[in-house]
């Protein structure tokens, strides 16, 4: 049984910005059997790598088409990839952590305790925050604001105009959108905050619920809203290490105990796939969770026998910097960070922390003996998984869950929380007050919609559909002429 505990680092408070990193680490301990047939399985990997691929790299898939056993290397994330959340339970209990804390420990008024359902309508993936403002936009690709929200009350077209100009752009989502990243690099106190994932976009409901508050008082709406650094303590307040230690803070003790309401479990069909891929190719976990809480949840969704689908773990990841900064690999010393790894003693098998993309490439060229091996992520996070390691050089595959929610041409496949990703007001994630003479994926207006277009191989709603096939399955990808979406366009795209 593997030993675990959570660890979270939070940043200090720091001139009207807050920022926190999630970083939850655990102690693997394998048997002597375990540890020699992953180390058995790696060597029989090597040879043949070594004495046929040195020689001759196979051929590469045409631009147009994708196929995963065209890679050397495959990196999976952990969180909504490998590991699928049962996202509308994840966000509930995300949003009353949230609010009880700012209500007790703040004095927020009491509304924000209302049920997240009263607001469920709110929630989408890629909304950005005007942070003095308290307003919500959502922006094409080129930054145009398509719609926004002062709270939750809608704005219309001449409020988004009187604010940010009859090109209804704002000058901070132009800068935003090169890197989808928060924090401006010039060390400037960050005025605008996304909301990428499904473990920020409760804190959205709950800032905009503030807003509403404030609003309401005597004094009426404020020129600039000091609320968001409350909502970002109450967020870091949720992965505190010693909660998970203790039993505390909620969110820890929830899917620790009770992981069957918050986690599926992988079905049999896609285990295999995992096997078959790995018994292919190289392949790597790369997660931004530390290794006790990957570990735990891992267990859950694959088995005591999970550390064998993968042939290298990285926890603590800190993407999308593993990607592009140049931050050693570590050992672990139970829980925690110990020595660094020099580079000559990484192994292919190896559990790490830390590390960095360009580290791993030169250990995947060792092992494989090739000069430029093929290398493919897939992940969820469209900014850390997709938009960023493309960037660098890597191919990438990007799960989006709202394929599922908002249906796809010619699957039926449904999505268990589909009515809390769809947004009566938000409209579709993937085209909003679009253009209705134009049809297929020339048809997507909307900035996070736009990054799996321009930067991935192929999206898929979850690996249990690619699992369907067999790992030489040839998908047609993004491209001119292609889509990528699998297994079909959002239905939006063709009505």
């Amino acid at each position: 049984m593997p030993e675990w505990s959570v660890s979270i680092e939070c940043s200090e408070y720091h001139e009207e910005s807050f920022t926190v990193t999630a970083t939850m680490v655990l102690h693997t301990v394998r048997d002597e059997e375990q540890e020699e047939s992953l180390q058995e399985k790696v060597m029989k990997k090597k040879y043949y790598c070594k004495n046929n691929k040195k020689k001759k790299q196979p051929p590469f898939s045409d631009c147009d088409t994708f196929k995963f056993s065209d890679y050397d290397c495959i990196g999976f994330d952990l969180d909504n990839t490998i590991c699928r959340y049962k996202v509308g339970e994840i966000m509930r209990l995300e949003y009353d952590l949230i609010a009880n804390y700012m209500v007790n420990r703040y004095g927020y008024e009491p509304e924000l305790l209302l049920p997240l359902d009263d607001d469920i309508d709110f929630l989408q993936k890629g909304l950005l925050l005007d942070i003095k403002r308290g307003n919500f936009l959502k922006c094409s690709p080129t930054g145009c604001i398509l719609r926004a929200t002062h709270g939750t009350r809608p704005m219309f077209d001449d409020d988004i105009v009187a604010v940010y100009g009859k090109e209804r752009v704002w000058e901070p989502v132009i800068d935003f959108m090169r890197t989808l990243n928060d924090h401006p690099v010039n060390g400037k106190t960050p005025v605008l905050r996304s909301f990428k994932d499904y473990f920020d976009m409760p804190a959205a409901v709950a800032m905009a619920r503030a807003v509403d508050a404030q609003d309401n008082t005597e004094g009426g709406p404020a020129e600039e809203y000091d609320i968001w650094p409350d909502v970002h303590v109450a967020m870091c307040n949720m992965y505190r290490r010693e909660h998970f230690r203790k039993d505390e803070g909620g969110f820890f003790p929830e899917v620790r105990y009770h992981p069957e309401k918050y986690i599926y479990e992988a079905s049999d069909r896609l285990k295999r796939w995992l096997k078959a891929i790995n018994e292919h190719t190289y392949t790597a976990l790369i997660s931004g969770s530390s290794i006790d809480y990957a570990s735990h949840i891992a267990r859950y969704v694959l088995g005591p026998d999970w550390r064998e689908y993968f042939d290298i773990m990285i926890c603590t990841a800190k993407k999308p910097g593993f990607f592009t900064m140049d931050r050693p690999f570590r050992y672990l010393v139970g829980p925690d960070d110990g020595d660094v790894v020099p580079t000559h003693k990484l192994r292919i098998d190896g559990t790490y922390s830390g590390g960095n993309w360009r580290d791993l490439q030169e250990l995947i060229k060792q092992e494989t003996g090739l000069d430029h091996p093929h290398c493919l992520y897939v992940g969820d996070h469209l900014a850390q998984d997709v938009l960023t390691p493309d960037k660098e050089g890597v191919d990438t595959v990007a799960i989006v869950e709202e394929l599922a929610a908002e249906g796809m041409v010619g699957d039926r496949m449904e999505h268990d929380a589909g009515s809390d990703l769809m947004s009566t007001y938000w409209g579709s994630f993937f085209a909003t007050d679009d253009d209705k003479s134009v049809l297929g994926v020339d048809r997507i207006n909307t900035l996070y919609a736009s990054v799996p277009l321009k930067h991935s191989r192929i999206a898929v709603p979850s690996l249990e559909v690619v699992a369907r096939f067999p790992i030489r399955h040839q998908y047609e990808a993004f491209s001119q002429q292609t889509s990528g979406f699998f297994p079909g366009d959002p239905v939006i795209l063709h009505f």
